[in-house]
């Protein structure tokens, strides 16, 4: 008998010892790990690719960053990697491939379907980045409980919109740098330029940490740059577009009585470039608890 019930208590420990391992896939260093959507995105994948400088990961801030229209999420991260050692946080670079994910999902998020109505929250692509997350801190040694994130260009137009169309559980703070035209909270312009018939919280978007990050000599008028009606209605260029969605929001926000936690930010003599806006971000985000 007693040796029935010793047996019982090694069977019940070694069951709780295996519930409570986690396979670990996110390890100090450069890397990359493939995430498996599930829901609506199941039988898409991202591949994540990362770099976790060296100390305690357990409570190192997590940065996502967001990549360009060219699907570049290997360059982006290897262009973050020094900062990530520099202010000691961890950094994740969601790829969105083309052919997965084309502009329809990623630029304007899947917020519309085909039959112009807007999307339910679940089926836009901004739940992979919580996703994500929950699958990063699942397999790693962090204990993080908030993200920020930044995006440069196309990923500008991920960040904004993200904020808007979606109600993360775990944002801090977000950058969007050098987007090249914007989704307005204005009920009188349809999607992708407007709200109009939306559900977006806009008190709520206004309320969220986020900085506009222009590069003062970003007003080159090229083959990337969006250049129609509604989109030069905006500017004519990417720094124009930047100024004038800033100014339309925080002149909204204040007509409505909402409390704006944005602001804006230049980064001087720089254009079209995420390698040079880089260092500017991470300062805003994580440079004044190393000063």
């Amino acid at each position: 008998m007693r040796r029935a019930i010793s047996f019982l208590l090694l069977a019940t420990a070694l069951v709780v010892i295996s519930s409570c391992h986690k396979e670990v896939l996110f390890t100090p260093g450069t890397g990359a790990v493939d995430y498996a959507c599930q829901g609506y995105f199941e039988g898409k994948s991202l591949k994540v690719y990362y770099h976790i400088p060296n100390g305690k990961i357990s409570s190192m801030p997590v940065l996502f960053v967001m990549h360009g229209m060219d699907r570049n999420g290997d360059d982006y991260r290897d262009q973050w990697k020094d900062l990530s050692d520099k202010y000691g946080f961890i950094l994740l670079v969601p790829t969105f491939s083309q052919d997965q994910f084309p502009d329809e999902f990623y630029q304007r998020g899947n917020v519309i379907a085909d039959d112009n109505k807007y999307t339910p929250e679940d089926e836009r692509v901004y739940v992979l980045i919580d996703k994500v997350f929950e699958f990063f801190v699942a397999h790693s040694a962090s204990k993080a409980k908030s993200y920020s994130i930044y995006g440069h260009s196309a990923g500008g137009q991920f960040v904004h919109r993200f904020l808007l169309f979606n109600k993360t559980l775990h944002l801090d703070r977000a950058v969007a740098a050098n987007a090249g035209w914007y989704t307005y909270p204005s009920d009188t312009v349809s999607y992708p330029y407007g709200t109009k018939g939306s559900n977006a919280d806009i008190k709520s978007y206004y309320g969220k940490k986020m900085i506009i990050l222009l590069g003062d000599a970003d007003t080159l008028r090229n083959s990337s740059l969006r250049q129609t009606p509604e989109t030069d209605a905006q500017g004519l260029t990417r720094l124009a577009r930047g100024n004038a969605f800033f100014r339309f929001c925080s002149q909204d926000a204040e007509r409505n009585g909402y409390t704006f936690n944005w602001r804006k930010e230049y980064v001087n003599n720089v254009g079209h470039s995420n390698t040079k806006m880089a260092p500017f971000a991470a300062k805003l985000l994580f440079g004044e608890q190393h000063n």
